[in-house]
């Protein structure tokens, strides 16, 4: 069903924005509802190790697409740089200074047609390597997962999470 705003609902709707200092965010329920009207701009990092070329993986349980293992990356906000964005994820996710990136390398569209909210993004791909593995604390190891565990592959996991599909191509064959 479609819904057209009319003008008293427009106007209001549109002073309401035009109060938001969106760089300093918009709050979590707000955001959501943008995420049912607009595609959602994200970057993922392709880190690729210098010894054998196999690929870290994130470990992500979240309620909009499922636990799994995931290529790391975020949603851009308003007014950042995708370059800015890279290296908060490297910095908060991985706990890594200093990545060199490489790219836009790629693009990928991501689809959820079962539902509205965090439904459509489009992702820029970025690659880096690395000499090492990120800091100790928080590689994976056979106890539960939890989110922010990482894990080098050569291969894509079975619970590689399905929304990255596209991406399975940059695992070594």
């Amino acid at each position: 069903m479609s819904y057209k705003l009319n003008s008293k609902e427009l106007k209001y709707v549109s002073n309401l924005f035009g109060n938001i200092e969106a760089r300093n965010g918009i709050g979590e329920d707000l955001f959501l509802s943008i995420s049912q009207l607009t595609p959602i701009i994200n970057v993922d990092i392709i880190l690729e190790s210098k010894k054998d070329n196999s690929i870290l993986l994130t470990w992500r349980s979240d309620d909009f697409y499922g636990p799994g293992w995931h290529i790391p990356g975020g949603i851009v906000r308003y007014k950042e740089r995708l370059i800015d964005r890279l290296k908060y994820v490297a910095r908060h996710e991985l706990m890594l200074e200093n990545l060199v990136f490489k790219g836009p390398i790629d693009f990928h569209e991501m689809f959820n047609f079962q539902r509205n909210i965090r439904g459509h993004f489009i992702s820029f791909v970025f690659k880096s390597t690395l000499d090492g593995d990120p800091p100790i604390q928080i590689k994976a190891k056979n106890e539960k997962l939890i989110d922010g565990h990482w894990r080098w592959f050569k291969n894509c996991p079975d619970n590689f999470i399905k929304n990255q599909k596209s991406l399975k191509k940059y695992f070594v064959k």
